[in-house]
Order: structure tokens, then sequence, then C-alpha cells
């Protein structure tokens, strides 16, 4: 039997692994995002996390796995704020409105994310859970705008359009925005999701929305800036 005091220890080394791995999963997907995945080393990963060499090789098994982890643990975390969203947004509106700000609170995380995925589309071959993950981020990307647009519809408060095309219009303008911002090196996210978001309801016809963003609050703005 182990003893309490034994419990402690080991749930305060597990913790502290935790931790150490984390930051090296940190420090592999600004590398990542930073450069090519080929070019980035296990020395140069270790030299950002300030950590020692042997560390990787103690919570992972190589470059291959720090990367699937890395990305998959990134993926993880968005689409558990999009699951909170959806769980406690029943109007369709706030919803869309939630969903902007999380992307917008969110940009620095979900800029590095679009750069990687869209190097990981190349033609290097990666990890089945990498592309597993990546698959179920867009599946729920696109879930929440295809029920979110298929109720307000059904309420009456948008036109009657393609809920599925119109999901597919604002996931793939989202992902521009994000890459975007690496060719031109602009960070100006929050502004271009509010000119999507006043996009997105001029679609819908929604005019209350339509009139709110034309307006375009400055501490709406200021959000990914703090």
């Amino acid at each position: 039997m182990v003893s309490g005091m034994a419990t402690k220890t080991l749930r305060k080394q597990s913790t502290k692994g935790q931790e150490r791995a984390e930051i090296l999963m940190a420090a592999a997907i600004d590398l990542f995002t930073e450069r090519d995945y080929a070019s980035v080393t296990i020395q140069d990963i270790t030299r950002r996390a300030g950590v020692t060499h042997s560390l990787v090789y103690y919570h992972f098994k190589n470059k291959e796995e720090l990367f699937s982890r890395a990305v998959t643990n990134l993926i993880e975390n968005t689409i558990k704020g999009y699951q909170v969203s959806r769980k406690h947004h029943h109007d369709p509106v706030d919803l869309i409105e939630d969903w902007f700000e999380n992307n917008i609170r969110l940009s620095k995380e979900l800029r590095k994310l679009v750069k990687i995925m869209f190097d990981y589309a190349g033609p290097r071959q990666g990890s089945p859970s990498v592309a597993n993950a990546i698959k179920d981020f867009y599946a729920q990307e696109h879930r929440i705008l295809t029920a979110s647009v298929t109720q307000g519809i059904s309420e009456g408060r948008f036109k009657d359009v393609d809920p599925a095309r119109i999901a597919t219009f604002i996931s793939t303008h989202i992902d521009g925005i994000f890459y975007d911002s690496f060719i031109r090196a602009d960070d100006d996210i929050a502004r271009a999701m509010l000119d999507l978001k006043w996009a997105l309801w001029t679609l819908l016809g929604y005019e209350e929305g339509v009139r709110q963003d034309t307006i375009r609050p400055a501490q709406l703005v200021s959000v990914a800036s703090n």
C-alpha cells in the first residue's frame, strides 16, 4: 500500500513533469511556427525552453513525437474553448458573437496553429494523431457555425441560406486572416475578425449585427492586444 506522503510526492512529481513537458511543447510550437519542421532541431527546442537536452527524451521518444503531441495538445485546448462556448450559449447570435470573440482572444495560439496546419498539409507525411486532431478541429468549428446559422434561420432571425456553405465560407476566411497575418506581417487580427463578422451578418441579413459591427466598438478591437 502506498502511504499518503508517498502519494503526494508522486502527484507533485507528476505535476512537475507535466509542466516541463508543456514548456517543451510550447517552445516547439513557437519554433515550428517560425521555421519549417525539418530545420528545427532538438537542440533548438531545448535552448528555447531553457532545459537540458536529456529532458526531451525523458518525455518524448523523438522530435516527431514531440511535434505530434505539441500540435495535438494545442488543437485539443482550442476545441475545449469552442465546446465551452457551445455549452453556455443557446442563442445563435450570442454563440456566433462569442465564437468570434474566442478567435480574437485566442488569436496568438490560433495564428500559430493555422500556420502549422498549412505547413503540415504539405508533402511531409505526418502522424495519424495530428491528422485526426486537425480533422476534429475543423469538424467542431463547422458544426458550431452550421448549427448556429440553422437555428437562426428556424427562428426567423437570419435569411434562408445554406448553413453548411456559410460555415465553410467563414471557416475558410478565418484561416485566411491568420495566414495573411504572416504574409503581410499584419497583427491587426481583431479588426479583420470584426470585418468578417460584419460580412457574416450581411450574408445572413441580420441587420442589428450589421449596424453594431459597422460602429466597431473600440473595446472589442483592443481585445487581441491585451
